[in-house]
């Protein structure tokens, strides 16, 4: 009997699967049915009006204009092209009639810490060229001599023991021409020597039988890496680097493709590095292979120096005088290579033109003023925005939410891109994402109407842009860029992420404006407008609606879960009861994304009342422990008798503030672990079935509440990203405590 009872409450699961997961689907038919009907012009959450006079107003066009002029500028942190970048928004911003448009200035000195970020120098760079050197002929010299160093003679070497000089033949990369070609945080000097390949360049073997003290090393790892053996412990002079970074299916498909390089930048480099294309480098291992010499000369004028973070802001003022201190913030990163046309040149011409939209319509009485307060800022990637907000922490406070855009404008047929509209963390419950999803499948179902039928009411297309529909997948939490800053445990700000990936073109040379759709800027600023004015506006009159659409796509969500317990069951040790743990932290979730909507407005009863009873019905469909939906786990006291380090309950010290790793050019936790001559985590190379152990160690500390015991923390660990053991999770916050980030809290 009792296993005919099971058999019977597993089939009912099932049945339930595939109820939930067909509402799932009915919550995104409309982006199926648009491509052959046109769907109805009823926006949702926001008014018509709102939405008619934003899909009017708003210009990919005005936005690629100025993507183009940002990629005239290679935009270092703290370097001078990246304040005249930054000089230039300001400007548009005034220009704009945006309020209070100013460049917050903080230093970046390499001795100042912003919380887990210690900033880091300026970097600019006047001049860099390679060269590669052939053997100027000589009279009378043999046919041949001056084939490139391929014979087997000295380099250089004549006949009659003549030595001829080398001469410039071929210009490999010059900074003037493609900024991409130097490494970042080169240092300046004058090299001319033979090129020496080492493979990777990252280990001891890779030198064995070489020397390359005094030559230029060949390598196929990042600069930075090859840097401590290759200078330090061997004497190279210099290096070229053929790194083949952000590795996608496209990867290596472009052998003429510079990708971006990084030196290390504490300690401060004494040399420099260029990067080369991976065909480039092939072909001078070939004529390497075959006993030929390969001279360079290279020319270096670069350097750090202290600086500072600049972040251009501006607002537009809330109207409440109760909530106009509540600020909804548009965020991007200013920094980067030229061109940087997608990366992220058009996030942060997008959230100019929001900007420019939003005040105009303001002005024009169009729309309202927002209640609260609507903020636009433009840093450096995630050290800029670590340092903003651990030196302003009242930037912290007054955030409620913040829309991230991050590669926004890839054309997608060029460059292979996906546009994305992410979720924040699992340990951050909130309805914000539930907003930015409900506009992005607005858009997709406008779009993909237009594209199939020639007709929609909001087609949202840019004259000088495609007409191909949106089709964005609206994703699970992805770091990567600020957004990850943002909703970090020391902070806790909801946040919507829209970025592109793939890229096929990110961090290299081709990264370039002829990649730029305009309309893709025009729907990525229509969905950053929507989310960030609807947020600025929500009163509890507008919470019914909002409900509607947190219950539609709680639906896909439980059936997401559900297929994730499946999966459990069949591939994980102890499957049915991980599975128990999932559903009890999906409840537990879902519960809080509910209660998150209090930060903004009041719950009307009857809306409450509603949430209650789906919530409940929610968990007697998953077939959830009656109390799942409290997120109760057994006690601190029970966890211990199992494994005393489990029972312990850390709290965060109010310093340092931000992730333990995961700053720009600086690593906090490794930086603590060498100075106690600590090894590293083993959580850091775990792997889930949903995630790694860079995952896992970002969710770990922020899962750190002083509630939560360690085999808590592990339990929702094991939900989000798949089951592990509890040791690598208790040793991980050990290592924090004792490098100052956790503190126990006292037992009861």
């Amino acid at each position: 009997m009792p296993c005919c009872l099971c058999h019977r409450r597993r089939t009912t699961r099932h049945l339930m699967a595939i109820a939930l997961l067909a509402a799932a689907a009915a919550a995104r038919g409309a982006t199926a049915q648009a491509a052959h009907t046109t769907p109805q012009a009823k926006p949702t959450l926001l008014p018509g009006p709102v939405v008619e006079a934003l899909a009017a107003e708003l210009s990919g066009t005005a936005a690629k204009q100025t993507v183009q002029e940002i990629t005239l500028f290679h935009r270092m942190r703290g370097s001078r092209a990246f304040q005249a970048v930054a000089e230039r928004i300001r400007a548009h911003l005034l220009e704009a009639g945006l309020a209070q448009a100013a460049i917050i200035e903080l230093p970046a000195d390499g001795v100042t810490f912003y919380g887990t970020q210690r900033s880091r120098p300026g970097w600019d760079a006047d001049f860099a060229e390679l060269w590669e050197q052939r053997p100027a002929a000589v009279p009378g010299a043999g046919a041949g001599d001056d084939a490139g160093g391929s014979a087997a003679a000295a380099p250089g070497a004549v006949g009659g023991g003549a030595t001829a000089p080398w001469n410039d033949a071929l210009r490999i990369a010059s900074w003037d021409d493609r900024p991409v070609t130097l490494a970042e945080d080169s240092a300046g000097g004058e090299v001319t020597a033979d090129l020496v390949d080492v493979g990777d360049g990252t280990a001891e073997r890779d030198y064995q039988g070489k020397d390359v003290h005094g030559k230029i090393v060949l390598a196929a790892s990042q600069p930075g890496a090859v840097y401590p053996l290759a200078v330090d412990r061997f004497g190279a002079a210099a290096i070229v680097s053929y790194a083949q970074n952000q590795v996608t299916a496209w990867w290596r498909e472009d052998d003429t493709l510079v990708r971006w390089g990084h030196l290390q930048t504490f300690p401060a480099p004494s040399t420099f590095a260029f990067m080369v294309s991976l065909g480039q480098a092939r072909a001078w291992q070939e004529r390497l292979a075959h006993g030929g010499v390969v001279r360079l000369r290279a020319s270096v004028r670069a350097g750090q120096r202290p600086s500072s973070y600049l972040i251009t802001t501006a607002v537009i003022p809330g109207r409440d005088p109760a909530l106009r201190d509540q600020e909804i913030v548009f965020s991007c990163h200013l920094d980067h290579l030229r061109p940087g046309a997608n990366d992220n040149a058009s996030g942060c011409a997008t959230i100019l033109e929001v900007a420019r939209t939003l005040h105009k319509l303001i002005a024009e009485r169009k729309l309202p003023a927002p209640r609260r307060t609507l903020r636009f800022i433009w840093p450096s990637e995630i050290e800029g925005t670590l340092a903003l907000l651990n030196a302003r922490p009242e930037e912290a406070a007054r955030a409620r939410a913040v829309i991230h855009l991050d590669m926004v404008g890839g054309e997608a047929h060029a460059t292979k891109a996906v546009f994305h509209v992410t979720r924040g963390p699992r340990s951050l419950p909130t309805f914000v994402n539930d907003v930015g999803e409900a506009f992005g499948r607005f858009v997709n179902a406008q779009s993909n109407a237009y594209a199939g039928t020639g007709s929609a009411a909001y087609p949202l297309i840019d004259p000088q842009g495609s007409k191909s529909a949106l089709q964005a997948e609206l994703v699970d939490f992805t770091e990567g860029s600020d957004h990850q800053i943002w909703t970090e445990g020391s902070w806790r700000v909801p946040a919507i992420y829209l970025n592109d990936w793939p890229d096929r073109y990110i961090h290299t040379s081709a990264d370039t404006i002829a990649n730029i759709d305009a309309t893709k800027l025009l729907r990525a600023a229509f969905i950053a407008a929507a989310s960030g004015y609807y947020l600025a506006q929500l009163d509890s009159t507008q919470v019914p609606a909002l409900w509607e659409v947190i219950r539609r796509q709680a639906l896909g969500r439980a059936a997401a879960a559900l297929a994730r317990c499946d999966q459990l069951r069949t591939s994980a040790p102890g499957g049915e009861r991980e599975a128990a743990n999932l559903l009890r932290f999906h409840l537990a979730y879902e519960a809080g994304v509910v209660r998150s909507v209090r930060a903004f407005a009041a719950l009307p009863a009857g809306t409450e009342r509603a949430a209650g009873d789906f919530l409940a019905d929610l968990g007697r469909l998953l077939g959830a422990p009656a109390d799942a939906g409290a997120g109760r786990q057994p006690s601190r006291r029970a966890a211990s008798a199992a494994a005393p380090a489990g029972g312990l309950v850390y709290l965060r010290n109010p310093q340092p503030k931000g992730p333990a790793s995961g700053g720009f050019g600086y690593d906090y936790l490794g930086d603590q672990l060498a100075r106690l001559k600590l090894s590293a985590p083993a959580l850091l190379d775990q792997t889930g079935l949903w995630g790694g152990g860079a995952d896992y160690a970002y969710e770990a500390l922020n899962l750190v509440d002083g509630q939560r015991s360690v085999s808590q923390v592990h339990d929702d660990l094991a939900a989000i990203y798949g089951p592990l053991p509890l040791a690598p999770v208790a040793e991980y916050l050990s290592t924090l405590e004792r490098i100052g980030m956790l503190r126990r809290r006292d037992r009861e």
